[in-house]
């Protein structure tokens, strides 16, 4: 069965899920949709690895600064705008760093032939580029950069139905 054909078939366990799973690892979805679901780096792994039992794909990673307004000295905000947080003092402010994206002829290939096997391996690989990624300095301007990437979160991008919006 198709990826999307799948999920579909199930639309609403499947919402109800991931909507579950943003509350229970306190993450910050950017407007209605499943894309740019800011998490703490500390629910990295545990929220990617509910959301690979569940069967979703990750499909990209977007960087945001979160702003502690009680931790003025990390030189927040590093971005641009972004929505306040739900779950925490402060906001997010989107990073102009570049995107991780996960090869798309993998995502390809899980398109046409679900398989929650391979998703949670890809899901795996994802959660090791980004915590590699993360060891380097993200640049904030040519000369400056986010030191020891305090601030730095992760962006992540479920793929699911266009037409999926939370409630």
């Amino acid at each position: 069965m198709k990826y999307f054909d799948y999920l579909n078939s199930m639309k609403k366990e499947f919402i109800d899920q991931i909507d579950y799973l943003l509350t229970q690892y306190k993450v910050q979805p950017v407007g209605s949709g499943y894309i740019d679901c800011i998490t703490m780096k500390d629910f990295l792994k545990p929220f990617i690895n509910a959301v690979s039992e569940i069967g979703i794909l990750v499909s990209d990673v977007t960087w945001w600064c979160y702003v502690d307004p009680s931790k003025s000295s990390t030189g927040c905000p590093h971005g641009m705008g972004g929505p306040l947080s739900d779950y925490y003092e402060g906001w997010f402010s989107e990073l102009q760093n570049e995107i991780y994206e996960v090869d798309k002829e993998r995502i390809t290939s899980f398109l046409d032939s679900y398989d929650k096997q391979q998703i949670t391996l890809t899901n795996q690989n994802t959660i090791n580029q980004v915590e590699q990624i993360l060891k380097n300095p993200f640049r904030y301007t040519p000369s400056d950069y986010i030191d020891e990437n305090k601030c730095v979160m992760p962006g992540i991008w479920l793929l699911v139905p266009d037409d999926w919006k939370r409630v």
